[in-house]
């Protein structure tokens, strides 16, 4: 019976010097910094993203120091999207035609469905993200409808080569409506077509570039008549929910 008497004794204080040890503040301190050094080291090595979230114990946004020492769980969901757009951006510029330099100053940022003035870094995760160039002949250059000095579909392109760089983010290629603001050139957004629309009768291919089938010719669509509002090429960036 002593024995017994004794074995629960040794086993309380066993119990309670583990408690004082888990409860210890410069115990959480250690583990806390540790986690952060972990997650910095990767970030440094171009592992992980510098925009995270930090969930301690399924807590969002708490502090390290709080995760429980026994089987406590602290983990950092990184965000891919302010680095996928600045990517994208840049791409976007790099494949523009640059013979006066206009059209690829005017590709522009917006963040659920606002323009962005600020550095892309600043991007919050979860946003819905737009790049689009404001010039009236965006569309034209795009679809092939204007012969320039680079291939036409540079949304796509760009779409292709940000999906290999952030297999995590969701990109897509569609037309938007620009309601607000004005153009590269100061023009009120969005283009109005002042006149009807011109078939250019362009063709492009990788063998032979751009080659003319026919003369241009007035086309008979209607979203091509005078008075219709332009609808703009963009790309479309957000990130999956496990992203």
């Amino acid at each position: 019976m002593a024995r017994a008497r004794m074995a629960e004794v040794i086993r309380e204080q066993i119990n309670l010097a583990t408690r004082n040890v888990l409860a210890s503040q410069s115990l959480h301190d250690l583990v806390a910094q540790e986690c952060r050094d972990l997650r910095d080291a990767q970030i440094s090595a171009g592992a992980a993203s510098s925009v995270f979230s930090t969930f301690v114990d399924g807590r969002m946004n708490d502090v390290e120091e709080h995760v429980r020492l026994d089987n406590g769980i602290v983990s950092y969901v990184f965000s891919y999207l302010a680095q996928g757009v600045a990517f994208a951006l840049g791409e976007c510029q790099k494949r523009s035609p640059a013979r006066t330099g206009a059209f690829r100053k005017a590709w522009a940022v917006r963040v659920n469905g606002r323009w962005w003035t600020r550095d892309t870094v600043a991007i919050p995760k979860g946003s819905i993200v737009e790049i689009v160039n404001t010039m009236p002949y965006a569309r034209k250059i795009d679809t092939g409808g204007q012969q320039t000095s680079v291939p036409p579909g540079i949304v796509e392109a760009v779409r292709q080569a940000t999906q290999r760089q952030f297999p995590t983010l969701i990109l897509g290629r569609k037309f938007i409506n620009l309601t607000d603001g004005r153009d590269a050139r100061g023009g009120r957004l969005p283009y109005v077509l002042r006149a009807q629309g011109i078939e250019s009768g362009l063709t492009w291919s990788k063998a032979d570039g751009f080659e003319r089938l026919r003369k241009p010719r007035r086309s008979n669509r209607k979203d091509r008549a005078a008075g219709q509002v332009m609808t703009y090429p963009a790309l479309v960036l957000t990130e999956s929910e496990n992203g």
